[in-house]
């Protein structure tokens, strides 16, 4: 806003300058006549007395006069160092008609030459160009439209402020926030409709997550339903083939509680944002007891699992739940594309922040994807199978579990050739 508020005085200076030159430096020219007769109202008397006094008197008394004249009024009188045949040729015509002539200088002076009786020359300059007391007036001009541009614009940054942090609180998930303006307020018209905007949004989303989570919770009972009529026909199955069936489907309920239980934790993590970090993790156990993968999993697909934790981060202050749900999230994820290998690595960062990095040897994300791989239910392998699984939200997760935690995440690529997910945390300490 300062910006805004630097542009429009220089704009409005700059076209206070311009009709300054145009009035002082234009307007003698647009308006000769009228400078004309005032040049002449104001020095024809001067013209009458300098006459009266210098002419019929030798050049030595005339000297010694204007030297006293000057003395008076400095540099004002001089003998010009042209000739009268050496002046400018309207000047010369100027002196034929009104035995006195002019030349513009300056905006406000002039230099005016006086034809005395016996032919001589007198050369009176008018005021200086911008004497102190003009630059001072100036100054306050300036300064006088700088406080009103200023006290204009205030009222109007202030409530574009409020209306900046509002859009700001809304577009980072604050759905209550609200710009609230007065009457008063110049954009009050444009804040009415943000808020108009932002209620019709906040009942948009908030119906939304209800819905999904009702639906959530309703899938439960009939996938619940399945899954015991299942067994009992794999109970009384009479041949393999059905038997294999029977499996499949089972597979396929499996995966239908899968998502069921993910959108219960995405609308549990939009609907409660605010951790509560009382609980002290030793990292070692935890990276190993809580990685989301099974030894056996791991066995089949022929990968291998490598953590290593900082000596100085042996223990760290957090929300183990929802820690433990955003590493096994990222690992199955690392487990998913990796060829032979999954190392997992948490260290200090910095005195105030920690790192958990879980990097694998797979094709690796992207640059132009890394971003849109958090949002939820994007997939960068667009078909889906049994072998590829998941439904895109797994990361969506990741990602709003870190914001809950007040960190951060990133992707990059790994030494190992495949992806590399970093989330840095900040360090804590517990609650008095």
């Amino acid at each position: 806003m300062l910006r805004n508020l630097v542009r429009l005085y220089l704009v409005i200076a700059a076209l206070v300058i311009a009709s300054i030159l145009v009035v002082n430096y234009g307007f003698p020219h647009l308006f000769a006549g009228q400078f004309a007769k005032a040049v002449r109202a104001g020095f024809n008397g001067e013209s009458f007395m300098l006459n009266r006094l210098l002419s019929g008197r030798g050049q030595a008394e005339q000297e010694a006069l204007l030297t006293q004249l000057r003395a008076a009024a400095p540099q004002r009188y001089s003998r010009p160092v042209q000739t009268l045949e050496q002046l400018p040729p309207l000047v010369q015509e100027q002196l034929a008609q009104y035995r006195v002539g002019w030349e513009i200088t300056g905006s406000k002076c002039c230099v005016v030459y006086v034809k005395l009786d016996d032919g001589g020359l007198v050369r009176v300059q008018s005021l200086e160009e911008l004497p102190m007391v003009e630059v001072v007036a100036y100054a306050l001009i300036f300064s006088t439209i700088l406080a009103a541009v200023c006290i204009w614009l205030i009222p109007h940054w202030r409530d574009l402020e409020k209306l900046r942090l509002a859009a700001a609180r809304f577009g980072g998930g604050r759905l209550d926030a609200r710009v609230g303006l007065s009457g008063r307020s110049s954009i009050r018209q444009l804040s009415s409709h943000f808020d108009r905007m932002a209620d019709r949004i906040g009942k948009l989303i908030h119906a939304q997550r209800d819905m999904v989570n009702a639906v959530s919770h309703e899938l439960r009972t009939p996938l619940s339903r399945l899954e015991f009529g299942l067994d009992i026909l794999q109970h009384h199955a009479q041949d393999t083939a059905t038997e294999n069936r029977i499996l499949g489907l089972r597979k396929d309920v499996e995966e239908l509680e899968a998502l069921v239980a993910e959108l219960l934790t995405l609308g549990m993590l939009e609907h409660d944002r605010q951790g509560v970090f009382t609980e002290t993790v030793a990292l070692p156990e935890f990276l190993r007891d809580t990685c989301g993968v099974t030894t056996e999993a791991l066995a089949l697909g022929k990968l291998e699992l490598r953590c290593s934790v900082d000596p100085q981060l042996t223990t760290v202050v957090t929300e183990a739940r929802t820690l433990a749900r955003a590493y096994s999230n990222l690992v199955r994820n690392a487990a998913q594309h990796a060829s032979s290998v999954i190392r997992v690595r948490a260290e200090l960062a910095a005195p105030d922040a920690w790192t958990l990095v879980v990097e694998d040897d797979g094709a690796g994300i992207p640059e132009a994807e890394r971003e849109r791989v958090f949002e939820s239910f994007y997939r960068l392998d667009q078909s889906r199978d049994r072998a590829t699984g998941g439904y895109g939200l797994g990361l969506s997760i990741v990602k709003k579990i870190v914001a809950r935690h007040g960190g951060s995440i990133r992707v990059g690529s790994s030494e190992l050739g495949g992806a590399m997910f970093v989330m840095r945390f900040p360090v804590r300490q517990l609650p008095p």
